[in-house]
């Protein structure tokens, strides 16, 4: 189950790194916040169809779950959705991949603040070396720059990019005792669901902005695929991990998502990856060896 567990949150996470791209191709004819509330739409679309068809949503909660589905909806997914979209338009890409890093960390700091978890030595070697191989991706293939964290102009963009890395990290240590005890798509749909108590308002906010023209129909496209892959599909499997995995244990798996970004820019602009990516995609394979390989030996002593 550790085995299937590690190879959901791997590719959660690969799908993750990808909703990049197609954010940035979708900005091209929609604005940030009205993408953020339909491709939550569409995940709860897909979401009530896939739970009708299985004997119907579950809705069974008690007053210290609903308390904490309102802080995962709300401050742990939706608001670091919508801030992650709005600092990318304000700042840059590039910023906005070097600023995700912090989710990592913070998911450590959340599980031991907030779970009282023991964080392994090996989850927090993992997160170093995913860092290093992170950062070596995005400074030198993703045309970010440190420097650009302190420029004036992108200052308010980049606070917005730091804040939701740091609300991403929240996630997981506070979904995971719901995932202990309920469905991961029952404590999704319900939290997707809760989430739009900021994403509708936020995305109402920009009907001024909502127009017509060549570039709606493709931006209505890769919303389309960002509400089936990167908030169905891929939450469902991260949910579904944290049944079997700690909290602490995804954080490296979290660092596949800038090497995933990177190559999928690589796939839409026919380049080929530098020495760089290559170093930097081993040292994000050598974190992920770290946490999976005391399960991966004990699967070999008692086979």
């Amino acid at each position: 189950m550790r085995s299937i567990a590690f190879l959901l949150i791997a590719v959660a996470n690969v799908m993750g790194g990808l909703t990049y791209l197609a954010q940035r191709l979708a900005l091209a004819g929609l604005p940030p916040a009205t993408i953020a509330f339909l491709r939550n739409a569409v995940a709860l679309a897909c979401m009530a169809v896939y739970l009708l068809a299985r004997g119907g949503i579950t809705w069974r909660w008690t007053r210290p779950e609903l308390v904490r589905l309102t802080v995962l909806g709300v401050l742990a997914y939706a608001l670091p959705m919508l801030l992650g979209i709005l600092g990318v338009q304000w700042s840059s890409a590039g910023n906005g991949s070097i600023l995700i890093l912090l989710e990592p960390p913070a998911i450590l700091l959340f599980c031991w603040l907030l779970l009282g978890e023991h964080i392994p030595r090996r989850h927090a070697l993992g997160v170093g070396l995913g860092l290093l191989g992170a950062l070596s991706i995005v400074l030198c293939d993703d045309g970010a720059s440190l420097s650009g964290l302190v420029r004036d102009d992108l200052l308010l963009g980049n606070v917005l990019l730091a804040v939701h890395g740091l609300l991403w990290g929240l996630y997981s240590p506070v979904m995971r005792p719901l995932a202990q005890v309920h469905r991961a798509t029952d404590v999704t749909f319900a939290s997707m669901l809760i989430g739009n108590v900021l994403l509708l308002p936020a995305a109402l906010c920009e009907s001024g902005a909502w127009v017509g023209g060549d570039a709606l129909l493709p931006a209505l496209g890769w919303t389309l695929a960002l509400g089936v892959f990167g908030s169905w599909i891929a939450t469902v499997m991260w949910n579904a991990s944290l049944r079997t995995l700690s909290a602490s244990a995804v954080a490296p798996f979290v660092l596949i998502q800038p090497l995933a970004g990177v190559a999928g820019d690589y796939l839409a602009d026919g380049l080929v990856p530098s020495a760089a990516a290559a170093t930097g995609g081993a040292l994000i394979a050598s974190a992920v060896l770290i946490v999976i390989w005391p399960t991966r030996r004990r699967t070999l002593t008692q086979s």
